[in-house]
């Protein structure tokens, strides 16, 4: 059978009746992965020394994961109607805890590089998997419910992944992170293995020149995008050798998946208005979304000197307006029109975003917690309304192939996103140092006024370092001020995408 008539099938009766269980065992599968995803970030510094590595090495451990997650990700319905639902998701979950176990218990750089790229493929595979498994068994009126459920844990998982890493670091150790999904995913696994039934096998055969050219074209590019910044974009011989490769890869395999009928992934599925529209709008959606929550508790610790426990107690209410929001908007989405709630939420994100870009040195942190409740329910407002829009004119035997689609623009939004985010930054930071630097000097009139200020002597040995961390203090919250200022416009440019979408596109029934 060709790889482009890849058919999921929907599940048994049997798992119709365990659906809820089987929801809880993708949702701890779910935040297992997820929280991997930027959990590691603030052990790093930890890690260099354990792993006997340098800070631009250590950074692979991030890259790795990363990179085979986005490589993954379409390959899961290919993957899944070879093996069925069922089997392949107790290979992920028992693949990816064992991975967890092993980074765990990593002594070299290049042990724990290998077992994250395991992790990364791994974990792709459930993601996809529960959303496409979560559409299949809740169609009709109740998917939107459902869908709320997982984009609950999309979102909120994330943003909580380097406030719960800074506290198990802390008090526990680096290697807790990982050996910390170990009770998590063998009771998901239990449980999957318990409730699911199988799906239907398929005899399918594998397009291995496509399959070939989206790894090199999506792997390429996701290194990119994560070590861009690192290594100073095109100064570095190994980005561009990446970004030839990256652009060849993904063109070569678009336009030869376009004109074949066994390409690995089903790229006439865009033909659907709805989920081409939605797939579009998530991925520009991504651009600012995970930007705003990557960077948010850099700045809130770098500069304002937030511990991670209060990063956590500060963020913990825009993940509850969310899910809040997402709850409500899953029950009422068969009843309005799916476009007033996605145009509400989009100019609550922006407006929040907006609000971002008045933060100074010196803000309380009511600051921080008003405008994330608002972009909370922003986020609620937009994203289960568009996860239905993808899915509620496409045939449930192609769900899984579309739930790979959805998500690797989503994955590669968020990539790019953070990219743009930290290029901006570090370009910012060092631009308004060199502009707020240059007006100091000995005669400046208004270096006594700071002098006396902060109880200092002009002869003090101590007034240039000072000075010189007040102005890189100062010139890094412009940084961030631009970053979120661009974000915002981000945000507000979906608007005229959101007109795309068709006006009545959910079921009655």
């Amino acid at each position: 059978m060709a790889a482009s008539a890849i058919h999921a099938t929907t599940p048994p009766e049997s798992s119709q009746e365990h659906r809820w269980l089987i929801t809880i065992a993708f949702m701890l599968a779910m935040v297992m992965v997820l929280l991997d995803m930027t959990v590691v970030s603030v052990a790093l510094p930890y890690m260099m020394g354990a792993l006997a590595a340098t800070p631009n090495r250590i950074t692979w451990v991030l890259t790795a994961y990363l990179a085979a997650n986005a490589v993954t990700i379409p390959l899961t319905s290919h993957l899944a109607a070879l093996f069925g639902r069922r089997r392949l998701f107790l290979i992920s979950v028992s693949g990816f805890v064992i991975a967890s176990g092993l980074c765990g218990a990593s002594q070299t750089l290049a042990e724990i590089v290998f077992l994250r790229t395991l992790q990364g493929g791994f974990g792709a595979l459930m993601v996809v998997l529960a959303q496409s498994t979560m559409v299949d068994l809740f169609p009709g009126k109740e998917r939107g419910r459902a869908m709320a459920i997982w984009g609950m844990v999309l979102m909120v998982a994330p943003a909580m992944g380097p406030v719960l890493g800074g506290y198990i670091t802390q008090h526990m150790g680096w290697r807790w992170l990982f050996y910390i999904n170990l009770p998590v995913g063998i009771f998901s696994l239990l449980l999957g293995a318990a409730t699911m039934r199988e799906s239907e096998r398929k005899n399918l055969s594998t397009d291995w020149p496509g399959l070939l050219l989206m790894a090199i074209g999506i792997g390429c590019l996701q290194i990119v995008l994560s070590r861009g910044n690192e290594d100073y974009w095109f100064d570095s011989r190994l980005i561009v050798a990446l970004s030839i490769l990256a652009v060849f890869g993904i063109l070569t395999f678009l336009l030869r998946g376009w004109m074949i009928a066994d390409n690995i992934i089903n790229l006439h599925l865009f033909r659907d208005r709805s989920f081409a529209t939605a797939t579009l709008i998530t991925g520009v959606f991504g651009l600012g979304l995970f930007g705003t929550t990557a960077m948010q508790p850099l700045m809130l610790e770098g500069l304002l000197n937030y511990m991670p426990e209060t990063i956590g107690w500060v963020m913990f209410p825009r993940g509850i307006a969310s899910a809040v929001t997402m709850m409500i908007a899953g029950r009422f989405i068969n009843r309005y029109q799916p476009r007033l709630f996605i145009v509400a939420g989009v100019l609550l994100t922006g407006i929040s975003t907006w609000i971002m870009t008045s933060y100074s040195l010196y803000i309380s942190p009511v600051w921080v917690i008003y405008p994330g409740i608002i972009r909370g329910i922003g986020m609620g407002m937009i994203f289960v309304p568009l996860t239905v829009i993808a899915f509620d004119t496409l045939p449930l035997a192609v769900s899984a192939e579309a739930s790979g689609i959805f998500n690797l623009a989503r994955t590669l939004g968020n990539s790019i996103g953070i990219a743009i985010d930290g290029t901006v930054l570090t370009n910012e930071t060092q631009i308004n140092w060199n502009q707020l630097g240059g007006h100091i000097n000995t005669f400046s009139a208004t270096l006594p006024n700071w002098l006396q200020a902060s109880g200092l002597a002009p002869q003090d040995p101590r007034v240039w370092a000072l000075l010189g961390q007040t102005l890189y203090s100062q010139a890094e919250m412009i940084g961030f001020l631009d970053v979120f200022q661009w974000i915002t416009i981000i945000f507000f440019c979906l608007l005229p995408l959101i007109l795309l979408i068709p006006r009545r596109i959910l079921p009655t029934g």
